[in-house]
C-alpha cells in the first residue's frame, strides 16, 4: 500500500474543527481530551511540514543568490 501524502490544508482545517469542538461546552469530558491528543499530534505534523518547507524555500534562495 502507498504512504498517503498529508495535506497540510486538510490538517490545519481538523484542527480549526476540534478547537471548535473543544470549545463546545456540552461535549463530554472524555471526547474533549481525546479530541485534545489528536490536536496536539495533528500540531506536532504541521510544524514538520512547515519545517520542510522553511528549508525547501532556504536552499531555493540559496541557490539563486
Amino acid at each position: 500500500m502507498s504512504e498517503q501524502k498529508i495535506s497540510f490544508e486538510n490538517e490545519l482545517n481538523r484542527l480549526k474543527d476540534i478547537v471548535d469542538k473543544i470549545q463546545d461546552e456540552t461535549l463530554p469530558l472524555e471526547e474533549s481530551i481525546k479530541l485534545y491528543e489528536e490536536g496536539n499530534k495533528i500540531i506536532a505534523t504541521l510544524s514538520s511540514l512547515l519545517k520542510e518547507a522553511e528549508s525547501k524555500v532556504e536552499n531555493i534562495v540559496t541557490i539563486n543568490k
